[in-house]
């Protein structure tokens, strides 16, 4: 009885879990207060009724913390030490210089804290808890392969729909997300989201996520040993079939994501799709011969739909050295802020308050920048050096998870790939722009990261002792 109770809450929490990450986009990709504080609501929500049915049911989770006890250290440190930059009770030689000065000019003493804006910085804290509470629920339900198939695909088909939505709403000329009219990149492609790089990422995530889910029903064909001729009158009966609506509707997504006009979005979709083929590669999913002529066939593919719907991006890519020339300044502004405070920080997420006071006639006149358009940059300023260095090694070693389970899987390897393949896509777009801190990108990676990371254990392994 027990165990029939944990049963059907963990199918709740499951389906629950793939509503909040297909809808998460709808509402301005979850960017706005009430959007937001619902998301993290909703998996403070999940992750309580997950939890109570282990309790009752006493049974372990389907992957034991101590197989991920390194990344998860280092989270809840970062997350220890986030609220450590909150807490007034810190030492005084500890509390950021514009509590003396803010103290000095109402003429009262007032208690000083690392960070330079405590709301701001629990705010970034809620966020950042709701991101690793959506990558441990798909690390422990997705362990089921069925599960992670049908996440898997409905995260693909939800993100073509976004796709369609978007190529719709370019083509009618309506300039609208949903029924609010554009206030800002006209004539991109953003779909249910406000900044077309933002969008850029999510298309990416969603076509390596599409892109392996095609190339995986393509494995068994390429590996039978067959005669040429009846592998390729398979491969045609696949393409024409089963795989059609794939192949549709990665060249949607493509479509989109062209459309977009991101230069570094598209850039580092491409190079996610490159790390997905070399994951598959090393799985031998994929016999290299064969797969070969796949690429050559799929980069002509490639060069038709660039050809037909590149002209936006291909124009932006030229004015490339003078659009990107602005952010330049600004990173070394950036960094010279991280030096000044490179232990403790300024305080998560107060990057907006931080930066004016260093702004200077290096970047007058191009406007107010309430993000330093790099994550690297911009967590090293709020968290300090030490605890983000921390964060992305908790990520990363997420990241060498699958790259292991590539290697020692024998099934199932695709999730893993998938779960490889996201994170060289963020890590490579975060270095020039901040998608990953847009809650409908961050949810959606954390949802595929998880489901990698679940995949990438072997069977006898994943239940604690």
């Amino acid at each position: 009885m027990m165990s029939s109770w944990s049963g059907r809450s963990s199918t709740l929490v499951w389906w629950a879990l793939v509503a909040l990450v297909v809808l998460a986009p709808l509402p301005l990709g979850s960017n706005r207060g009430s959007s937001w504080f619902l998301l993290a609501s909703v998996v403070g929500l999940l992750m309580s009724i997950w939890s109570v049915g282990m309790l009752v049911a006493r049974q372990p989770p389907p992957v034991g913390v101590s197989l991920v006890r390194l990344p998860f250290v280092l989270f809840v440190g970062v997350c220890g030490w986030i609220f450590v930059q909150w807490l007034p009770w810190t030492p005084d030689a500890w509390h950021h210089p514009l509590w003396a000065d803010a103290s000095g000019v109402i003429g009262r003493e007032l208690p000083g804290r690392i960070s330079v804006n405590p709301e701001q910085t629990l705010t970034a804290l809620v966020r950042l808890l709701a991101y690793g509470g959506v990558f441990w629920l798909s690390l422990q339900l997705c362990r089921d392969p069925e599960r992670a198939s049908r996440g898997l695909q409905f995260f693909v088909w939800a993100g073509f729909a976004y796709a369609l939505y978007g190529l719709v709403a370019y083509f009618s000329g309506a300039e609208k997300i949903l029924w609010m009219d554009k206030w800002t990149y006209h004539g991109s492609v953003t779909s249910t989201l406000v900044n077309r790089n933002n969008y850029a990422t999510l298309a990416g995530l969603v076509l390596v996520a599409a892109s392996a889910v095609f190339l995986d029903g393509l494995g068994a064909i390429l590996r039978a040993t067959v005669p040429a001729r009846v592998k390729a009158r398979w491969l045609l009966k696949q393409l024409l079939g089963p795989g059609a609506p794939l192949l549709v509707a990665i060249l949607v997504i493509v479509t989109a994501l062209l459309l977009t006009a991101s230069r570094a979005g598209t850039l580092s979709a491409f190079f996610g799709l490159a790390v997905l083929m070399l994951a598959f590669l090393r799985a031998r999913s994929l016999p290299g011969r064969q797969t070969a002529a796949l690429v050559i066939v799929l980069l002509l593919a490639g060069v038709a739909v660039f050809a037909l719907s590149g002209e936006t991006v291909t124009g932006r890519f030229e004015r490339t050295e003078q659009s990107w020339g602005g952010r330049f300044p600004v990173y070394t502004l950036v960094i010279r802020a991280i030096g000044d405070a490179p232990l403790l920080g300024t305080g998560y997420g107060t990057f907006s308050d931080v930066f004016p006071l260093y702004q200077d006639e290096t970047v007058e006149g191009t406007g107010f920048w309430d993000k330093a358009h790099s994550t690297y940059l911009e967590n090293a300023l709020e968290l300090g050096v030490p605890a983000a260095v921390a964060l992305f090694a908790a990520v990363g070693t997420c990241a060498w998870y699958c790259w292991l389970g590539i290697k020692r899987r024998r099934r199932d390897r695709i999730y893993p790939a998938v779960g490889l393949a996201a994170t060289a896509l963020v890590a490579v777009h975060a270095t020039v722009d901040f998608s990953l801190q847009i809650p409908a990108v961050a949810v959606s990676y954390a949802f595929l990261l998880g489901m990698g990371c679940a995949q990438s254990f072997p069977t006898r392994s994943t239940r604690a002792k």
